[in-house]
């Protein structure tokens, strides 16, 4: 009787498992794949993301954007804390990527380790870089215009850590409001940028077990409406 027990509680979470993939097989998304601009949110004025000379930064391994945080959305409301803003990053690091920031317009505000940095485009250092295993986000630090950076990443691989196609999907996937728990475990997982809240080895312990939970129910790194291909 155990054993027929057992077999039945398997089969109808197999049963379960498929049917949940299914239906995120079936989730609605917005299809930019191919666009060279995205933007967060389809309902509130927030930022958006311009990308160009792919085929280079693809062929060369670095993956280079601009980023214009606008003021007069939500990103630039100084009443709301700069970390609980949605164009603010979760402060993270990345396993072995530098990241650099060049300031173009706006007041930047950055945190770098433990200390604090406001500087515009006269001020910055140009470019910022942030190098890897230093924990660091970023945000408009005052709203008189629109903040516009460009961020360059590198060295960048074609199935693992941050490049262009991360943010084409985790921005879609913000915009269509399909973010949960596990498709966060997967994209963290994926990108290799570690938020920082636990030491960083129990961090990919946590993320990578997430992960494959995540993929197990069918969330993905990459989707096709959002993922442009340019070799």
């Amino acid at each position: 009787m155990y054993w027929w027990f057992k077999w039945i509680v398997l089969l109808s979470l197999a049963m379960w498992i498929q049917y949940y993939r299914n239906s995120v097989s079936k989730l609605p998304r917005t299809r930019t794949k191919g666009s060279t601009h995205i933007t967060s949110s389809n309902v509130n004025l927030t930022e958006t993301y311009e990308f160009y000379n792919r085929a280079e930064q693809n062929k060369n391994g670095y993956s280079e954007f601009k980023l214009t945080v606008y003021s007069k959305g939500i990103c630039g409301d100084l009443q709301i804390p700069p970390l609980k803003r949605p164009c603010t990053p979760f402060l993270h690091l990345h396993d072995d990527q530098t990241e650099k920031f060049t300031i173009l317009q706006g007041q930047f505000s950055y945190r770098f380790g433990e200390k604090i940095y406001s500087c515009d485009s006269r001020t910055c250092p140009s470019p910022i870089i942030i190098p890897p295993l230093v924990h660091h986000t970023f945000w408009m630090h005052e709203n008189k215009e629109d903040l516009i950076l460009i961020i360059h990443i590198e060295p960048t691989s074609k199935d693992h850590g941050l490049r262009i196609e991360s943010f084409e999907n985790i921005v879609g996937v913000n915009r269509d409001k399909l973010m949960n728990l596990w498709q966060a475990f997967v994209f963290i997982d994926s990108i290799e940028t570690y938020p920082v809240f636990l030491p960083l080895p129990f961090v990919k312990v946590l993320m990578k077990i997430g992960s494959l939970i995540g993929r197990l129910l069918g969330y993905q790194a990459e989707y096709d409406d959002y993922t442009t291909i340019d070799f």
